[in-house]
């Protein structure tokens, strides 16, 4: 009789764990990082979580997920996400290199001087003693405005500033009584002030524009792209980039500001990323757009060459990821204010920020500030932990911040860990004297008993049947069995 073998699950096994274990597969990588980011997002208590229980707490989310805790404590490692051992990180701040900025004006440095704190680094410090609450330097204007991208759509229909956003209040009437409209198409301006301030408009918004340095279509073409794929840094060099191409008077200014910005290359900056999903702390404000599609870059610099033709001559693919990474290095709130830029960072910071009016920025002392002491900000919420404030720096700046208070809060917290494992051992000791003291006098050994020839009463299951088997080195669900056919 020929024989054949066939997969048998053992018939103790339940039917639905069965069909769960058939659907169930190895995450990727990037799976897992999104997953754990938008977990530390979503509950923020589990960022200091052991590998144990943050394993189980991505099991009990995914229950068709097969991935050891050995595996996801690799992963983290691998993507910045676990700091276990500091010095094997991948950091990037060294990298980061920056020019003297030029064109600054006198008046905004009467109270700050920008110094040299190392080759191609700069860092702005006090000039004169500071009182708390003063204020430092005001920058009426950014480097150049930027419209952010969710509000293009707005201002193209004219129902948000063409220059700054600003949702627009006024009156039709009150609009073209003081000319705050184009005459070419449907857009607005808030205030004289802008209409004046949008040199740029005439040429990127209208199509019939002659300039040959730029082509209106392709920059239109060059804008939706960015909306579709939320690059407002890809959007805002555009912007920056126009400004100095187009704007006689300010252009060379702007131009030289931007190049001596702090810079690095977006491509060094995406291998620290977290994670570039929702829950990532990776570039958050400004469009996380990951390494691993190509192709998505590749689009956005032929589209950029489009919009501005006979740019490739003077800027390749290489150089358009670096003034990506340059805006989001220096970006504050979607702008870039030139002489705030030179801030470095501290999570105890001295100075802090407000922006005026629509596109201004004011710097204030936070405390008393002595002549010659450096100036520093915060680039991150000082009101996170202290492990969320070290990952966002991590991720967004190249550094491990080991500032003082990041140090005394790593301290503290290993102190209490250190506390709890002792007293968790003491308590499980005790548990456990506790349970052999209570299992000697509640369940006597029968062979005494036998042996005393006393009476005792035998436990008496009330459902005859067999439960869940469990699994041993010798068995397993399924089995191979030979059958006749």
């Amino acid at each position: 009789m020929p024989l054949k073998l066939q997969h048998l699950c053992m018939n103790d096994i339940d039917e639905t764990l069965q069909e769960s274990q058939e659907g169930a597969f190895a995450p990727t990588d990037k799976q897992i990082c999104d997953d754990v980011a938008l977990l530390w997002r979503q509950e923020p208590s589990t960022e200091d979580l052991g590998i144990s229980k943050l394993h189980s707490k991505i099991k009990d989310r995914h229950g068709n997920w097969i991935f050891s805790e050995r595996k996801l404590k690799q992963i983290l490692i691998e993507h910045n996400l676990l700091f276990t051992d500091e010095t094997k990180l991948f950091t990037y701040a060294d990298q980061v290199t920056a020019l003297e900025c030029p064109h600054i004006s006198d008046k905004h440095l009467e109270k700050v001087e920008l110094k040299r704190t190392g080759k191609n680094k700069f860092s702005l410090f006090a000039k004169k003693d500071l009182r708390r609450d003063e204020i430092v330097f005001y920058e009426h204007e950014p480097l150049t405005p930027i419209l952010p991208l969710e509000k293009t759509s707005l201002a193209a229909v004219g129902r948000a500033c063409s220059l700054c956003g600003q949702s627009l209040t006024q009156s039709s009437q009150f609009t073209m009584k003081n000319g705050l409209d184009c005459r070419m198409c449907s857009a607005v301006w808030c205030s004289k002030h802008c209409k004046k301030f949008d040199t740029t408009h005439s040429v990127l918004k209208h199509p019939m524009s002659r300039n040959k340095q730029v082509s209106a279509s392709g920059w239109l073409t060059f804008e939706q792209f960015c909306k579709d794929n939320v690059m407002h840094a890809a959007y805002s060099v555009g912007i920056i980039h126009a400004r100095a191409l187009l704007d006689k008077s300010e252009g060379p200014r702007i131009k030289e500001q931007f190049e001596a910005l702090r810079q690095i290359s977006q491509i060094l900056r995406i291998r620290a990323a977290d994670s570039t999903n929702i829950g990532g702390t990776f570039d958050a404000t400004t469009g996380a757009v990951s390494l691993e599609d190509k192709s998505i870059w590749n689009r956005s610099f032929d589209s950029f060459c489009k919009a501005f033709p006979g740019v490739e001559n003077e800027i390749d693919s290489n150089d358009y990821m670096t003034h990506i990474g340059k805006f989001n290095l220096n970006q504050c709130e979607g702008q870039v204010f030139t002489l705030y830029s030179y801030l470095n960072h501290n999570c105890e910071p001295n100075v802090r920020y407000e922006l005026d009016g629509k596109t201004g920025l004011k710097l204030f002392a936070r405390k008393d500030i002595k002549k010659g002491e450096e100036l520093l900000t915060t680039y991150v919420n000082p009101l996170h932990g202290v492990t969320l404030r070290r990952r966002e720096l991590l991720v967004n700046w190249g550094f491990l911040c080991s500032c003082e208070r990041c140090n005394k809060e790593l301290a503290s917290r290993e102190k209490l860990k250190s506390q709890h494992l002792f007293s968790s051992e003491k308590t499980n000791n005790n548990t456990k004297a506790r349970r052999k003291s209570s299992m000697k006098t509640s369940k006597p050994d029968l062979s005494e008993l036998l042996k005393n020839g006393q009476e005792f009463n035998l436990e008496v299951p009330d459902e005859i049947g067999f439960g869940r088997r469990r699994k041993s080195v010798r068995f397993d669900d399924c089995v191979v069995a030979a059958v006749e056919e």
